[in-house]
């Protein structure tokens, strides 16, 4: 299985979610009183799961889920599991988008249809309850949009082959992170693909810069834009100017279900260098 859940979880109905999130604010804000906002998240979790247990909820904490493909494997863990509810604990200032993301890859980790943010770390305990509307089919038929692509070498052919093996395997609309590092894996680990460029203006060397390459003068990047990003791709073009020794960039956007692949070559950016 590409995808091993420890734990299977049942998606619960709104109204079962309603009892259970009761007593989990509840103690949630007991939880706060007593320890104030400034300790570990660790520290909440193993209080709250104590306090839960005390109510006869079935509590499980720091639940493995592991995500292989071939050799490749990453294991997530999931904070709290109350009575097949999905709690993913914060102690920060605010709940940023990269939480929400960071929790829905869970709930599809886990093919669940809730997921609640809770955060001690805000001066009263604050929880955001998200929803996850794509089930396993729609992740696995993807559409494939290529704007502009073409292979600069046979590796290129490659990287988008095995993207949509990870894809048929896992689905889509999970971690862009997670793509990223499956494909790293697959073209020779950190060590290898992950590669230092040189970074110069006009005859000034500046530095250096690294770069995920799967060949050996070509880059990638997986991003996960779900609206147009003109200025990602003109930053990516920056980046082309200044790199002479990278000859191209492909640029891999999941959107949704919707696999966007785009190939970006250094006259681009030395056209936008001339406006400039």
């Amino acid at each position: 299985m590409p995808i091993h859940r420890p734990l299977e979880l049942r998606s619960i109905s709104d109204k079962t979610f309603a009892e259970i999130d009761e007593v989990v604010m509840r103690c949630a804000y007991a939880s706060q009183n007593h320890f104030g906002r400034l300790f570990d998240e660790r520290i909440y979790e193993n209080d709250l799961a104590a306090r839960l247990r005390a109510h006869g909820f079935e509590v499980h904490t720091q639940v493995p889920v592991k995500v292989s493909h071939g050799s490749f494997e990453k294991t997530y863990f999931l904070d709290l599991v109350v009575n097949h509810m999905l709690y993913e604990l914060k102690v920060v200032a605010s709940l940023l988008r990269e939480h929400d993301a960071q929790a829905l890859n869970y709930a599809m980790l886990q093919n669940i249809r809730l997921v609640k943010l809770l955060n001690l770390g805000e001066s009263e305990v604050r929880g955001k309850l998200l929803r996850n509307a794509v089930g396993e089919p729609e992740r696995h038929q993807p559409t494939m949009r290529k704007t502009g692509w073409k292979p600069l070498r046979p590796r290129c052919t490659e990287l988008i082959e095995h993207l949509k093996e990870l894809i048929r395997d896992w689905g889509t609309h999970l971690s862009s992170t997670l793509y990223t590092e499956a494909l790293v894996y697959h073209f020779g680990g950190e060590a290898h693909c992950v590669q230092r460029v040189e970074l110069s203006s006009g005859a000034i060397t500046l530095g250096t810069h690294p770069v995920q390459m799967h060949d050996i003068e070509h880059g990638f990047v997986v991003t996960g834009f779900t609206r147009p990003q003109p200025s990602y791709r003109q930053h990516l073009e920056v980046l082309l100017k200044h790199a002479p020794s990278l000859k191209g960039i492909q640029w891999i956007n999941l959107n949704h279900s919707r696999l966007e692949v785009t190939t970006i070559e250094p006259e681009i950016g030395r056209r936008m260098g001339a406006k400039e």
